[in-house]
């Protein structure tokens, strides 16, 4: 597990607003399509650094796996999907069409005072859903 630290956003919300949380769980069906997946990711974290609604983020890799998580926290819903239909990270989702397996979405909310966030706390609101 090769987990990223936690990078802040441009969005930086007062204490006690409520965040939008989004925790992906992204298994690809080929391990072939990793190197690819990686290379998205890496394109899509410079697209966060500058995300409007923002607060931070963070990836798991699980590349032996073919496994990937992702963390995002946001100023609301539709600033996150926002950023997911726009940009870089609309054209991957172009691009990878097929070579994803099962994914899996959670929302959930936090606090400024949460972040940044936990995977613990991340894979165990995934795992609730699956």
């Amino acid at each position: 597990m090769v987990a990223l630290p936690w990078s802040a956003g441009l969005y930086k919300p007062a204490d006690g607003t409520e965040l939008h949380v989004l925790t992906s769980n992204l298994p690809l069906n080929r391990f072939r399509d990793v190197p690819r997946f990686l290379m998205w990711t890496m394109r899509i974290r410079t697209q966060l650094k500058t995300a409007e609604g923002c607060a931070g983020y963070t990836l798991d890799a699980q590349p032996f796996v073919k496994t990937f998580w992702t963390l995002s926290a946001w100023s609301d819903k539709q600033a996150m999907e926002k950023f997911v239909h726009s940009g870089v990270h609309a054209r991957m989702l172009e691009d990878m069409k097929g070579r994803l397996g099962d994914p899996h979405f959670a929302d959930s909310t936090a606090t400024p005072a949460d972040l940044p966030l936990s995977w613990a706390d991340a894979h165990a609101r995934i795992k609730r859903i699956s």
